[in-house]
């Protein structure tokens, strides 16, 4: 054999060795759900899932899109896996405002290793984290997903581990609702302390002015000295936009409308899929007062609330 042909020759089988490796690569579509975990032998309680209870991914060639839950609240991340740096939005606890993460993704072997780099808290001030994650397909139906993170007090970094069980196809991704961009400047002008009278009841509301990127509130009626209602309020940034969260009596969980529309003297909020209200608007009043409405269906009539600023 010619040195020409030897070296064609040792090429094609790096060529197909490399096609073999390609190959051998899983796909990780599907739709995966946690099985019980291994009691924790402090608490005697199963570990909680890595990835949460449920996740779905959608893994098309160097792509991988996956949703799972963050604090409650699902949030898709579409990571290439190639290395580079992508970016996401983290969701954030109850009346927080989100968080920006950066990540990584890459092919070890067989595993998908996706490492989240770093955090952007809503102050702006960058993380460092590395925090691994090992997706592994043990069966066309069994997918291992291992944690390394670091954990305080502890001098070595910690692995969990959480088995997933295939249960179907990929989730569709839900299409985002229709939003408004703003911030939460854009809506101090409802801060204060503000009350109102419907019938022989008092309504008030009390505004905390933004800060960390959310306003805080809390609401009651008063009738006869009694305090027959109450609420937990707040508006945050979330995703570009604007959430306001409503908590009422306490209740668990919140309900959330996305801001739809917003102008110098007016902010609203909607959530078709509520059943009453569906929509939540501010208004900010020529005389300075504040002006609350809220809507069900579209056949029901609107109900207004006008507050006085108390000084």
């Amino acid at each position: 054999m010619g040195h020409r042909a030897a070296v064609l020759s040792v090429a094609a089988l790096l060529a197909a060795g490399g096609n073999a490796s390609a190959q051998e690569r899983p796909n990780l579509s599907g739709t995966w759900a946690a099985s019980p975990g291994v009691p924790d032998p402090a608490t005697g309680r199963p570990a909680l899932a890595n990835y949460g209870p449920q996740v779905s991914i959608t893994h098309e060639g160097p792509a991988l899109t996956l949703t799972r839950t963050f604090a409650g609240a699902p949030a898709t991340i579409r990571y290439v896996l190639d290395g580079s740096e992508v970016t996401s939005r983290m969701p954030a606890r109850l009346c927080e405002a989100d968080s920006g993460a950066t990540w990584t993704a890459v092919w070890d072997g067989s595993t998908v290793v996706i490492t989240l780099v770093g955090a952007v808290p809503p102050n702006g001030k960058a993380v460092k984290m590395g925090v691994k994650s090992s997706l592994t397909l043990e069966s066309p139906d069994t997918m291992r997903v291992e944690v390394t993170a670091q954990t305080a007090g502890q001098t070595a970094p910690r692995t969990t581990t959480t088995v997933y069980k295939k249960t179907g196809p990929p989730s569709p991704v839900p299409a985002p609702l229709p939003k408004a961009q703003a911030t939460m400047a854009q809506v101090a002008w409802i801060s204060g302390v503000w009350t109102g009278a419907r019938g022989s009841s008092t309504i008030e509301e009390r505004w905390a002015p933004p800060a960390g990127g959310s306003m805080l509130a809390i609401s009651r009626t008063l009738r006869d000295g009694l305090m027959p209602a109450f609420e937990f309020l707040c508006i945050v940034e979330r995703d570009g936009g604007l959430v306001y969260t409503a908590m009422p009596n306490g209740r668990s969980p919140a309900t959330d409308f996305t801001l739809t529309m917003i102008d110098a003297t007016s902010a609203t909020f909607e959530n078709p899929a509520h059943d009453f209200p569906k929509m939540i608007r501010y208004t900010q009043r020529p005389d300075g007062a504040l002006e609350a409405t809220i809507s069900g269906a579209g056949g029901e009539k609107p109900q207004s609330f006008v507050f006085k600023r108390q000084e």
